[in-house]
């Protein structure tokens, strides 16, 4: 049953990445590094080129989609879903390429680690380690006209919904905003 979950949260997964555009995900055999400075934030990007290709990434052994067409290595998102749906620390690097913004590649790098997610996301000004229980997957309704969409959160509640997500992105109301438990966004879907 377990086996069967976490195989229909990778395709999931799969399909979200699909549509989000261009993505990379670093090789499952490379761990990435869980380090921090003195001042407790993430240390993981310090070492990128300033100039990063598809190319460079393929070379490199990892996962790769280029406009939503899966380019190579295929299960490496699947194995951090698993390993870390058994309980096993897991890192995984997304790194998106967007047409529209040139090309330019933005990094995230995903830890499992000692039963708490981790997320790092290198155009963010805080790096600091911020746990999170649950990996969620939700589905919904979203957009005009109406369509299947989804999102892939971190989260410590694990009772937040689609709508709430939405909502809490698309509202104005700061009260409502500040009401939904917190999470941080992986991708839409």
């Amino acid at each position: 049953m377990m086996r069967k979950a976490a195989s229909m949260i990778v395709c999931l997964i799969c399909f979200l990445v699909l549509l989000t555009g261009s993505v990379i995900v670093e090789k499952q055999g490379s761990n990435l590094d869980f380090s921090f400075d003195n001042k407790g934030q993430y240390t993981g990007f310090n070492s990128l080129p300033s100039r990063y290709t598809l190319e460079m990434a393929q070379h490199a052994g990892y996962y790769v989609i280029s406009d939503s067409k899966v380019v190579a290595n295929g299960g490496l998102w699947d194995d951090f879903i698993a390993a870390s749906s058994q309980g096993k620390n897991s890192s995984l690097r997304v790194v998106a390429f967007y047409s529209e913004n040139g090309n330019s590649p933005f990094f995230a790098d995903l830890f499992y680690k000692d039963d708490y997610y981790y997320l790092f996301d290198s155009s963010a000004d805080e790096l600091s380690k911020k746990p999170f229980k649950h990996l969620l997957i939700l589905e919904g309704r979203f957009g005009n006209p109406s369509k299947d969409s989804g999102v892939i959160v971190l989260a410590n509640d694990s009772s937040l919904t689609f709508d709430m997500i939405i909502s809490s992105m698309v509202s104005s109301n700061y009260e409502y905003i500040k009401s939904i438990p917190e999470y941080k966004l992986i991708m839409f879907r």
